[in-house]
């Protein structure tokens, strides 16, 4: 995904978090989060993603992975 592909992703997300309202975001980002998780390739990279935001979370800059020329984002 092109950084301005993952920008109108993020967009189109907020204006459905906005659309959903607080009570139901976190609903909604468990049913996204869900639905994403059962697209990967095997559970071993679902548990590393899952770390991965559990981290991002705790500090969250330092744990997104630096971009590279095949991940640019």
């Amino acid at each position: 995904m092109s950084n301005d592909e993952l920008d109108q992703v993020y967009t189109r997300m907020a204006q459905t978090l906005t659309r959903v309202g607080p009570a139901q975001a976190p609903l909604f980002l468990s049913i996204l989060g869900l639905a994403a998780l059962a697209r990967l390739p095997d559970a071993s990279t679902a548990a590393a993603l899952l770390a991965q935001a559990e981290a991002a979370c705790a500090d969250p800059v330092a744990h997104y992975p630096a971009p590279t020329a095949d991940r640019p984002t």
